[in-house]
């Protein structure tokens, strides 16, 4: 726990060290797995209503795109990004620095094992050309994400919130990535 209040202090350099170093060690909870894939459960059983269902024109303006946004993210499995941190940092002591750093990171784990798993299943039957491929740009992608989340190190240098931010960064990055693993075809 020492750990966690110790991030938010950390600078960019030792940030980005922590986080490398820390994404070895993630663990998933079997509580969290299990929220997480519940969430995308539920999008997918919404999935198949909204295809046996009619389709509907979106009213015109703005509020007629928000309307349309509002029903879609019932079918949007990104929509389970936070299914886990949320309801964590809910709890008492979930919202201080530590305790947001503390849930960002359980989530991020469970989207971490997912995406590893994807990954994964992608790279097993895959031509070479299409894995060597597929193994570029997943570590192009881990660059641009350590790149990107330490951003916010950067513009909040020596504040508290840099530890919630840079998980949360990376949480989101990591679900992101799983997600569109998922759905490449």
């Amino acid at each position: 726990m020492r750990l966690l209040v110790l991030v938010g202090m950390l600078s960019p350099g030792i940030l980005s060290a922590f986080s490398a170093a820390h994404a070895d060690t993630l663990r998933a909870t079997p509580g969290d797995r299990a929220a997480i894939e519940a969430c995308l459960e539920l999008v997918r059983q919404n999935v198949e209503k909204e295809a046996e269902g009619p389709l509907e024109d979106e009213a015109a303006g703005p509020a007629g795109r928000l309307a349309a946004v509002a029903k879609q993210v019932a079918t949007q499995a990104e929509s389970c990004i936070g299914a886990v941190t949320i309801p964590c940092q809910q709890e008492p002591g979930g919202f201080s620095t530590a305790g947001m750093v503390e849930c960002n990171t359980r989530e991020w784990a469970v989207w971490d094992e997912l995406l590893n798993r994807v990954y994964n299943e992608s790279l097993k039957d895959a031509p070479q050309k299409l894995a060597t491929a597929l193994r570029d740009t997943q570590r192009a992608w881990l660059q641009w994400r350590e790149k990107n989340c330490g951003l916010s190190a950067l513009e909040n240098e020596g504040g508290t919130i840099i530890g919630p931010l840079h998980t949360a960064c990376m949480l989101d990055a990591t679900a992101r990535q799983a997600l569109s693993l998922e759905h490449r075809e």
